[in-house]
């Protein structure tokens, strides 16, 4: 009896953390700032407060003693994956919207996105490659939306992309927030896992050719 006892108690907590519901909300643009939500609980996670140093005491000097020699530290390469292309990242987008089945898109439907807010506009020096960047940003945010909205709670997007001719570089600013359950959270997760691995499979065998010139060593960064 007292082992069932202990069981359920050990269900009911389990019962009461996926049905906590969890929250991040992250604004950018005039500096980057990060909070977030575990239950009724809010935290402010970036930036964080400066902690007031105590001051340390004076130690008593003590004796150099003989540093041991640096062992020369084995050299070490670096690989970068290549950079994804906008037909890649479509791809990638068609991929996790199909993944999400009935039962995990019942579970997107709890996943609350507001606020949704977006502001990017595009400029460079060259205004070609500015509007270049522009119609790649409007045919990625039209593709991808729809099967958003269709998937996740996003009562009020705003978002908006612009061009200008006369800047010389990309500005951006926005807030997103993100709130769900704990048990929507896994849901989603084990529903993603397989299909993502696969199109990461794909998108090395695309690429298989041209990642060598990704791997840079020290000498060469230096050089």
């Amino acid at each position: 009896m007292t082992a069932l006892k202990i069981l359920g108690v050990i269900l009911l907590i389990f019962l009461l953390i996926g049905f906590l519901r969890l929250g991040a909300v992250v604004t950018f643009g005039d500096g980057l700032r990060i909070r977030a939500q575990i239950g009724v609980v809010k935290l402010t996670i970036y930036p964080r407060k400066k902690r007031k140093k105590k001051a340390k005491k004076p130690k008593a000097d003590k004796p150099e003693q003989p540093k041991p020699q640096d062992k020369p530290k084995a050299k070490k390469k670096k690989l970068s994956l290549p950079k994804p292309t906008l037909s890649e990242l479509l791809d990638l987008a068609d991929t996790a919207f199909s993944a999400l089945g009935a039962t995990a898109r019942r579970a997107c439907h709890r996943v609350h996105i507001d606020p949704l807010e977006l502001t990017v506009v595009f400029a460079d020096w060259d205004p070609v490659l500015a509007a270049r960047l522009y119609g790649a940003a409007n045919t990625l945010m039209y593709a991808v939306m729809p099967r958003a909205e269709e998937t996740f709670d996003i009562p009020d997007p705003s978002l908006h992309l612009r061009v200008d001719f006369e800047g010389q570089g990309i500005e951006a600013k926005g807030a997103l927030g993100v709130s769900l359950r704990v048990c929507d959270l896994f849901a989603i997760a084990f529903t993603l896992i397989i299909p993502m691995a696969k199109w990461f499979l794909r998108f090395k065998r695309a690429h298989r050719h041209d990642t060598k010139q990704h791997i840079t060593t020290p000498e060469q960064q230096t050089a």
